[in-house]
Protein backbone atom coordinates (compact mmCIF):
# COMPACT_ATOMS: atom_id res chain seq x y z
CA UNK A 1 0.00 0.00 0.00
CA UNK A 2 1.28 3.33 -0.73
CA UNK A 3 2.08 6.21 2.09
CA UNK A 4 -0.54 8.40 0.26
CA UNK A 5 -3.26 6.06 0.75
CA UNK A 6 -2.19 5.31 4.31
CA UNK A 7 -2.69 8.85 4.79
CA UNK A 8 -5.72 9.28 2.99
CA UNK A 9 -7.49 6.13 4.90
CA UNK A 10 -6.24 8.01 8.28
CA UNK A 11 -7.86 10.97 7.57
CA UNK A 12 -11.44 9.20 6.75
CA UNK A 13 -11.58 7.63 9.93
CA UNK A 14 -13.44 10.17 11.73
CA UNK A 15 -16.10 9.14 8.77
CA UNK A 16 -15.38 5.74 8.74
CA UNK A 17 -15.85 6.01 13.16
CA UNK A 18 -19.36 7.55 12.01
CA UNK A 19 -20.26 4.76 9.77
CA UNK A 20 -19.68 2.20 12.79
CA UNK A 21 -21.71 3.85 14.91
CA UNK A 22 -24.27 3.42 12.62
CA UNK A 23 -23.48 -0.12 12.58
CA UNK A 24 -23.96 -0.46 15.72
CA UNK A 25 -27.07 0.70 16.32
CA UNK A 26 -28.46 -0.60 13.25
CA UNK A 27 -31.15 -4.24 14.41
CA UNK A 28 -29.53 -7.29 11.84
CA UNK A 29 -32.27 -9.23 13.71
CA UNK A 30 -35.05 -7.34 12.04
CA UNK A 31 -33.72 -8.25 8.96
CA UNK A 32 -32.51 -11.96 9.29
CA UNK A 33 -35.95 -13.21 11.40
CA UNK A 34 -37.69 -14.07 8.57
CA UNK A 35 -34.52 -16.03 7.09
CA UNK A 36 -33.85 -19.19 9.52
CA UNK A 37 -32.88 -22.16 7.58
CA UNK A 38 -32.68 -20.55 4.43
CA UNK A 39 -29.78 -19.29 1.64
CA UNK A 40 -28.86 -16.12 2.88
CA UNK A 41 -26.92 -15.75 -0.78
CA UNK A 42 -30.80 -13.89 -2.06
CA UNK A 43 -31.12 -11.79 0.70
CA UNK A 44 -30.31 -7.74 0.39
CA UNK A 45 -28.95 -6.47 3.66
CA UNK A 46 -28.85 -2.40 4.15
CA UNK A 47 -25.20 -1.46 2.72
CA UNK A 48 -24.99 -0.31 6.68
CA UNK A 49 -23.24 -3.67 7.34
CA UNK A 50 -20.99 -3.84 4.60
CA UNK A 51 -17.56 -2.83 4.62
CA UNK A 52 -15.66 -0.66 2.09
CA UNK A 53 -14.54 -3.98 -0.23
CA UNK A 54 -16.40 -5.94 -2.93
CA UNK A 55 -16.44 -10.04 -2.57
CA UNK A 56 -14.26 -9.85 -5.38
CA UNK A 57 -11.00 -7.68 -3.77
CA UNK A 58 -11.80 -10.10 -0.81
CA UNK A 59 -11.17 -13.20 -2.79
CA UNK A 60 -7.40 -11.15 -3.82
CA UNK A 61 -6.68 -11.21 -0.17
CA UNK A 62 -5.70 -14.92 -0.47
CA UNK A 63 -2.19 -13.24 -2.14
CA UNK A 64 -1.25 -11.69 1.21
CA UNK A 65 0.87 -14.19 1.66
CA UNK A 66 2.17 -14.70 -1.68
CA UNK A 67 5.99 -14.61 -0.29
CA UNK A 68 5.57 -18.26 0.17
CA UNK A 69 4.39 -19.03 -3.04
CA UNK A 70 7.34 -17.76 -3.94
CA UNK A 71 9.65 -19.74 -1.92
CA UNK A 72 8.00 -22.43 -3.16
CA UNK A 73 8.32 -22.05 -6.57
CA UNK A 74 12.05 -22.21 -6.56
CA UNK A 75 12.24 -24.86 -3.90
CA UNK A 76 13.46 -28.20 -5.11
CA UNK A 77 12.81 -30.43 -1.99
CA UNK A 78 9.36 -31.57 -1.89
CA UNK A 79 8.67 -31.92 1.75
CA UNK A 80 9.65 -28.40 2.38
CA UNK A 81 7.77 -27.20 -1.07
CA UNK A 82 4.21 -29.04 0.49
CA UNK A 83 5.06 -27.49 4.27
CA UNK A 84 5.52 -23.97 2.28
CA UNK A 85 1.87 -24.17 -0.09
CA UNK A 86 0.26 -25.49 3.03
CA UNK A 87 1.35 -22.42 4.85
CA UNK A 88 0.50 -20.05 2.08
CA UNK A 89 -2.89 -21.85 1.96
CA UNK A 90 -3.79 -20.76 5.48
CA UNK A 91 -3.76 -17.19 4.21
CA UNK A 92 -7.08 -18.63 1.91
CA UNK A 93 -8.70 -18.85 5.67
CA UNK A 94 -9.07 -15.29 5.67
CA UNK A 95 -10.87 -15.23 2.79
CA UNK A 96 -13.88 -17.18 3.94
CA UNK A 97 -15.21 -14.63 6.21
CA UNK A 98 -15.87 -12.67 3.04
CA UNK A 99 -18.39 -14.98 2.22
CA UNK A 100 -20.97 -13.68 5.14
CA UNK A 101 -20.25 -10.17 2.62
CA UNK A 102 -21.39 -12.24 0.03
CA UNK A 103 -24.38 -12.99 1.32
CA UNK A 104 -25.50 -9.52 2.41
CA UNK A 105 -25.20 -7.77 -0.37
CA UNK A 106 -25.91 -8.15 -4.80
CA UNK A 107 -22.65 -7.97 -5.79
CA UNK A 108 -22.76 -7.09 -9.66
CA UNK A 109 -20.71 -8.87 -11.99
CA UNK A 110 -17.48 -7.12 -11.84
CA UNK A 111 -13.67 -7.61 -12.66
CA UNK A 112 -10.57 -6.28 -10.74
CA UNK A 113 -7.56 -6.55 -12.24
CA UNK A 114 -4.24 -5.98 -10.80
CA UNK A 115 -0.86 -5.92 -10.77
CA UNK A 116 1.66 -4.90 -8.13
CA UNK A 117 5.21 -4.41 -6.34
CA UNK A 118 4.49 -8.38 -5.05
CA UNK A 119 5.27 -9.72 -8.81
CA UNK A 120 1.85 -10.81 -9.27
CA UNK A 121 -1.41 -10.01 -11.34
CA UNK A 122 -4.96 -11.25 -10.44
CA UNK A 123 -7.84 -11.24 -12.04
CA UNK A 124 -11.48 -12.23 -10.47
CA UNK A 125 -14.86 -11.93 -11.96
CA UNK A 126 -18.42 -13.21 -10.37
CA UNK A 127 -19.36 -15.28 -13.01
CA UNK A 128 -22.97 -15.80 -11.69
CA UNK A 129 -25.20 -14.13 -9.42
CA UNK A 130 -27.79 -16.54 -8.43
CA UNK A 131 -26.54 -18.63 -7.46
CA UNK A 132 -23.31 -16.72 -6.41
CA UNK A 133 -20.10 -18.23 -7.93
CA UNK A 134 -16.78 -16.08 -8.28
CA UNK A 135 -13.66 -17.16 -10.05
CA UNK A 136 -10.07 -15.93 -9.87
CA UNK A 137 -6.76 -16.18 -11.76
CA UNK A 138 -3.32 -15.43 -10.69
CA UNK A 139 -0.49 -15.52 -12.58
CA UNK A 140 3.54 -14.61 -11.18
CA UNK A 141 6.82 -15.24 -11.65
CA UNK A 142 7.16 -19.28 -11.90
CA UNK A 143 3.44 -20.09 -10.52
CA UNK A 144 -0.40 -19.94 -11.70
CA UNK A 145 -3.24 -19.97 -8.53
CA UNK A 146 -6.64 -20.28 -9.87
CA UNK A 147 -9.90 -21.38 -8.65
CA UNK A 148 -13.34 -20.82 -8.32
CA UNK A 149 -15.76 -20.01 -4.88
CA UNK A 150 -19.38 -21.38 -4.31
CA UNK A 151 -20.51 -20.40 -1.15
CA UNK A 152 -23.46 -21.75 0.35
CA UNK A 153 -24.66 -19.79 3.30
CA UNK A 154 -27.55 -20.20 6.12
CA UNK A 155 -28.88 -19.04 9.09
CA UNK A 156 -29.26 -21.42 12.10
CA UNK A 157 -30.18 -20.00 15.38
CA UNK A 158 -27.86 -17.07 16.27
CA UNK A 159 -25.50 -17.48 13.87
CA UNK A 160 -24.44 -18.87 10.08
CA UNK A 161 -23.27 -21.95 8.57
CA UNK A 162 -21.37 -21.13 5.40
CA UNK A 163 -19.70 -24.13 2.96
CA UNK A 164 -17.13 -22.78 0.95
CA UNK A 165 -17.98 -25.19 -2.21
CA UNK A 166 -14.82 -24.50 -4.86
CA UNK A 167 -11.54 -26.34 -5.45
CA UNK A 168 -8.44 -23.99 -5.41
CA UNK A 169 -5.40 -25.16 -7.85
CA UNK A 170 -1.61 -23.51 -7.24
CA UNK A 171 0.68 -25.02 -10.34
CA UNK A 172 4.45 -24.41 -9.83
CA UNK A 173 5.66 -23.83 -13.07
CA UNK A 174 9.24 -24.21 -12.49
CA UNK A 175 8.85 -27.49 -10.56
CA UNK A 176 5.85 -29.00 -12.88
CA UNK A 177 4.24 -29.75 -9.88
CA UNK A 178 0.26 -29.04 -9.35
CA UNK A 179 -1.37 -28.55 -5.90
CA UNK A 180 -5.02 -28.61 -5.55
CA UNK A 181 -7.59 -28.03 -2.40
CA UNK A 182 -10.96 -27.59 -1.11
CA UNK A 183 -11.57 -24.97 1.99
CA UNK A 184 -13.45 -26.29 5.20
CA UNK A 185 -16.64 -25.22 6.30
CA UNK A 186 -16.82 -21.40 8.49
CA UNK A 187 -19.57 -20.84 11.18
CA UNK A 188 -20.30 -17.60 12.85
CA UNK A 189 -21.80 -17.34 16.11
CA UNK A 190 -23.90 -14.50 18.03
CA UNK A 191 -24.09 -12.30 15.23
CA UNK A 192 -27.47 -11.14 16.85
CA UNK A 193 -26.42 -10.82 20.72
CA UNK A 194 -22.95 -11.21 22.15
CA UNK A 195 -19.60 -11.34 21.24
CA UNK A 196 -18.78 -12.55 17.53
CA UNK A 197 -17.08 -15.46 16.83
CA UNK A 198 -15.94 -17.73 13.85
CA UNK A 199 -15.00 -20.93 13.93
CA UNK A 200 -13.44 -23.46 11.58
CA UNK A 201 -14.21 -27.01 11.33
CA UNK A 202 -13.59 -30.21 9.31
CA UNK A 203 -10.51 -31.63 7.60
CA UNK A 204 -8.47 -30.11 4.80
CA UNK A 205 -6.83 -32.14 2.33
CA UNK A 206 -3.76 -30.51 0.10
CA UNK A 207 -2.41 -32.77 -2.79
CA UNK A 208 0.75 -32.76 -4.49
CA UNK A 209 0.34 -34.52 -8.04
CA UNK A 210 3.75 -34.75 -8.66
CA UNK A 211 5.42 -35.50 -5.81
CA UNK A 212 2.19 -37.80 -4.36
CA UNK A 213 2.35 -36.63 -0.84
CA UNK A 214 -0.49 -35.10 0.85
CA UNK A 215 -1.25 -33.25 3.81
CA UNK A 216 -4.04 -33.50 5.62
CA UNK A 217 -5.61 -30.86 8.18
CA UNK A 218 -7.61 -31.14 10.88
CA UNK A 219 -9.63 -27.58 12.43
CA UNK A 220 -10.76 -28.32 15.95
CA UNK A 221 -13.84 -26.35 16.58
CA UNK A 222 -13.88 -25.13 20.02
CA UNK A 223 -13.53 -26.62 23.34
CA UNK A 224 -13.82 -30.00 21.39
CA UNK A 225 -9.74 -31.18 21.92
CA UNK A 226 -9.82 -34.17 23.98
CA UNK A 227 -11.98 -32.77 26.46
CA UNK A 228 -9.72 -29.76 26.85
CA UNK A 229 -10.80 -26.06 26.43
CA UNK A 230 -9.04 -24.98 23.65
CA UNK A 231 -9.72 -22.70 20.69
CA UNK A 232 -8.64 -22.12 16.72
CA UNK A 233 -6.28 -25.63 16.94
CA UNK A 234 -5.29 -26.83 13.72
CA UNK A 235 -2.83 -29.33 13.45
CA UNK A 236 -2.25 -32.38 10.52
CA UNK A 237 0.44 -34.60 8.50
CA UNK A 238 2.39 -34.55 5.60
CA UNK A 239 2.43 -38.56 4.34
CA UNK A 240 3.63 -40.14 1.41
CA UNK A 241 2.01 -42.34 -1.16
CA UNK A 242 2.34 -45.27 1.59
CA UNK A 243 0.95 -42.92 4.31
CA UNK A 244 3.79 -42.80 5.95
CA UNK A 245 3.67 -39.28 8.03
CA UNK A 246 6.72 -37.64 7.02
CA UNK A 247 6.10 -34.58 9.18
CA UNK A 248 3.55 -32.81 11.71
CA UNK A 249 2.14 -29.17 11.63
CA UNK A 250 0.13 -27.48 14.29
CA UNK A 251 -1.16 -23.80 14.90
CA UNK A 252 -3.69 -21.44 15.77
CA UNK A 253 -5.18 -20.29 12.51
CA UNK A 254 -5.42 -17.21 13.81
CA UNK A 255 -2.05 -16.67 14.61
CA UNK A 256 0.72 -19.24 13.42
CA UNK A 257 1.77 -22.18 12.01
CA UNK A 258 4.67 -24.78 12.43
CA UNK A 259 6.09 -27.98 11.55
CA UNK A 260 8.15 -30.49 13.25
CA UNK A 261 8.88 -33.43 13.49
CA UNK A 262 6.74 -37.05 14.51
CA UNK A 263 9.00 -37.34 17.55
CA UNK A 264 8.66 -33.64 18.49
CA UNK A 265 5.00 -33.73 18.06
CA UNK A 266 4.16 -36.87 20.93
CA UNK A 267 6.53 -35.57 22.93
CA UNK A 268 5.63 -32.50 23.32
CA UNK A 269 2.02 -32.47 22.49
CA UNK A 270 0.35 -32.77 25.64
CA UNK A 271 2.46 -29.81 27.62
CA UNK A 272 1.97 -28.00 24.50
CA UNK A 273 -2.18 -27.95 25.49
CA UNK A 274 -1.32 -27.30 28.75
CA UNK A 275 0.54 -24.11 28.23
CA UNK A 276 -1.83 -23.12 25.53
CA UNK A 277 -4.52 -23.31 28.04
CA UNK A 278 -2.81 -21.54 30.93
CA UNK A 279 -2.16 -18.46 28.43
CA UNK A 280 -4.96 -15.80 28.06
CA UNK A 281 -5.01 -15.60 23.98
CA UNK A 282 -6.20 -12.25 23.10
CA UNK A 283 -8.98 -11.63 20.12
CA UNK A 284 -7.05 -11.53 17.66
CA UNK A 285 -10.33 -9.35 15.84
CA UNK A 286 -9.25 -6.54 18.13
CA UNK A 287 -5.83 -6.74 19.09
CA UNK A 288 -3.54 -5.26 16.12
CA UNK A 289 -0.19 -6.95 17.56
CA UNK A 290 0.45 -10.80 16.83
CA UNK A 291 1.01 -12.38 20.33
CA UNK A 292 4.34 -14.74 20.09
CA UNK A 293 3.10 -18.05 19.29
CA UNK A 294 2.85 -20.62 21.84
CA UNK A 295 5.69 -23.59 19.85
CA UNK A 296 7.07 -27.02 20.30
CA UNK A 297 11.17 -26.98 20.76
CA UNK A 298 12.86 -27.40 17.53
CA UNK A 299 9.31 -26.52 15.50
CA UNK A 300 9.85 -24.27 12.04
CA UNK A 301 7.39 -21.33 12.30
CA UNK A 302 6.85 -20.93 8.42
CA UNK A 303 3.88 -18.95 8.68
CA UNK A 304 2.61 -15.49 11.25
CA UNK A 305 -0.02 -13.65 11.64
CA UNK A 306 1.01 -9.68 10.46
CA UNK A 307 0.43 -6.92 12.50
CA UNK A 308 -2.06 -4.55 11.42
CA UNK A 309 -2.15 -0.76 11.28
CA UNK A 310 -2.68 1.23 14.70
CA UNK A 311 -5.80 3.22 13.37
CA UNK A 312 -7.65 -0.55 11.58
CA UNK A 313 -9.97 -1.34 14.45
CA UNK A 314 -11.79 2.06 12.71
CA UNK A 315 -11.32 0.96 9.99
CA UNK A 316 -13.23 -2.34 9.97
CA UNK A 317 -9.84 -4.36 10.98
CA UNK A 318 -8.55 -4.59 7.95
CA UNK A 319 -4.31 -5.61 7.56
CA UNK A 320 -3.02 -3.08 5.49
CA UNK A 321 -3.30 -5.40 2.65
CA UNK A 322 -6.54 -5.04 2.61
CA UNK A 323 -6.53 -1.50 3.38
CA UNK A 324 -4.49 -1.32 -0.25
CA UNK A 325 -7.21 -2.84 -2.11
CA UNK A 326 -8.51 0.44 -3.28
CA UNK A 327 -5.30 2.06 -3.66
CA UNK A 328 -5.16 3.26 -7.40
CA UNK A 329 -2.17 4.67 -9.20
CA UNK A 330 -2.27 7.08 -11.92
CA UNK A 331 -0.06 5.18 -14.00
CA UNK A 332 -1.69 2.12 -14.11
CA UNK A 333 -4.32 0.90 -16.87
CA UNK A 334 -7.09 -0.04 -15.08
CA UNK A 335 -10.14 -2.24 -16.72
CA UNK A 336 -13.20 0.17 -17.06
CA UNK A 337 -14.73 -2.93 -14.96
CA UNK A 338 -12.30 -2.98 -11.77
CA UNK A 339 -13.86 -3.04 -8.55
CA UNK A 340 -11.83 0.40 -7.71
CA UNK A 341 -14.23 1.70 -9.50
CA UNK A 342 -17.03 0.94 -7.72
CA UNK A 343 -19.46 4.17 -6.41
CA UNK A 344 -20.78 2.07 -3.81
CA UNK A 345 -17.85 0.96 -2.37
CA UNK A 346 -16.30 4.64 -2.20
CA UNK A 347 -19.24 6.44 -0.88
CA UNK A 348 -18.94 3.73 1.65
CA UNK A 349 -15.54 3.71 2.39
CA UNK A 350 -16.02 8.00 2.66
CA UNK A 351 -18.44 7.54 5.13
CA UNK A 352 -21.23 8.86 2.73
CA UNK A 353 -23.95 6.41 3.60
CA UNK A 354 -27.05 7.35 2.03
CA UNK A 355 -25.37 7.45 -1.10
CA UNK A 356 -23.97 3.86 -0.78
CA UNK A 357 -27.05 3.00 -0.62
CA UNK A 358 -29.13 4.58 -3.23
CA UNK A 359 -26.31 3.21 -5.98
CA UNK A 360 -26.53 -0.83 -3.96
CA UNK A 361 -30.12 -0.26 -5.11
CA UNK A 362 -29.71 0.43 -8.51
CA UNK A 363 -26.93 -2.35 -9.07
CA UNK A 364 -29.07 -4.90 -7.80
CA UNK A 365 -31.96 -3.62 -9.81
CA UNK A 366 -29.86 -4.09 -12.87
CA UNK A 367 -29.29 -7.31 -11.72
CA UNK A 368 -33.00 -7.99 -11.55
CA UNK A 369 -33.43 -6.79 -15.22
CA UNK A 370 -30.55 -8.81 -16.28
CA UNK A 371 -31.73 -11.99 -14.67
CA UNK A 372 -35.21 -11.16 -16.01
CA UNK A 373 -34.12 -10.80 -19.22
CA UNK A 374 -32.26 -14.45 -19.46
CA UNK A 375 -35.37 -16.18 -18.35
CA UNK A 376 -37.82 -13.90 -21.55
CA UNK A 377 -34.79 -14.88 -24.31
CA UNK A 378 -35.20 -18.36 -22.46
CA UNK A 379 -31.12 -18.71 -23.17
CA UNK A 380 -29.82 -18.59 -19.14
CA UNK A 381 -26.22 -17.91 -19.26
CA UNK A 382 -23.97 -18.66 -22.03
CA UNK A 383 -20.26 -18.50 -21.79
CA UNK A 384 -19.07 -16.74 -25.56
CA UNK A 385 -15.38 -17.17 -27.01
CA UNK A 386 -14.36 -13.68 -28.71
CA UNK A 387 -11.03 -14.08 -30.23
CA UNK A 388 -10.10 -10.47 -31.65
CA UNK A 389 -7.20 -10.66 -33.78
CA UNK A 390 -5.46 -7.49 -32.79
CA UNK A 391 -2.34 -6.30 -30.65
CA UNK A 392 -1.12 -4.11 -28.01
CA UNK A 393 2.24 -3.61 -26.69
CA UNK A 394 3.36 -7.17 -27.83
CA UNK A 395 0.02 -9.02 -26.55
CA UNK A 396 -2.98 -10.76 -28.25
CA UNK A 397 -5.92 -10.10 -26.47
CA UNK A 398 -8.66 -12.67 -25.93
CA UNK A 399 -11.85 -12.05 -25.09
CA UNK A 400 -14.29 -14.70 -22.97
CA UNK A 401 -17.76 -13.46 -22.17
CA UNK A 402 -20.82 -13.93 -20.60
CA UNK A 403 -23.27 -14.05 -23.01
CA UNK A 404 -27.14 -13.09 -21.23
CA UNK A 405 -30.17 -13.16 -24.05
CA UNK A 406 -28.13 -11.57 -27.37
CA UNK A 407 -25.57 -9.19 -25.27
CA UNK A 408 -22.25 -10.10 -24.44
CA UNK A 409 -20.48 -8.81 -21.40
CA UNK A 410 -16.83 -8.93 -21.29
CA UNK A 411 -15.86 -10.78 -18.52
CA UNK A 412 -11.86 -11.89 -18.58
CA UNK A 413 -9.63 -10.30 -20.86
CA UNK A 414 -6.28 -12.94 -21.24
CA UNK A 415 -2.93 -11.51 -22.85
CA UNK A 416 -0.64 -13.35 -24.56
CA UNK A 417 2.59 -12.77 -25.29
CA UNK A 418 3.14 -13.06 -29.32
CA UNK A 419 5.46 -15.19 -30.84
Amino acid sequence: MSNQRLCILRDKRDAINSLNVQRSQANIWSILKHSLGTDLSRLSIPVVFNEPLTFLQRISEYMEYSDLISRAVNETNALIRMELVVFFERGSVCCLRSCIELAACGKAVQSNFGSNTTGFRICCEQVSHHPPISAFHVEGDGFKFYGSIHPKIKLKGQGLEIVPKGILTLELLKQNDVYMWSNVNCSVKNIIIGKMQIELQGTMEIVSHRSGLKCTLQFKPNSCLFGREISRHVHGFIVNQRETRLRTLYGDWTEFLASCTIEIYNANFEQWLKLRQKRNLPNTVQSNRPASPVTFPGSNILWQIKSRPDFSEVFFNFTEFAMGLNDMQSNNDYAPTDSRFRPDVRYLENGELDLAETEKLRLEEKQRFARSLSKETKRGLQWAYIQKPRKNAGFSVTNIGLKTGHHVQICFRINIPNN
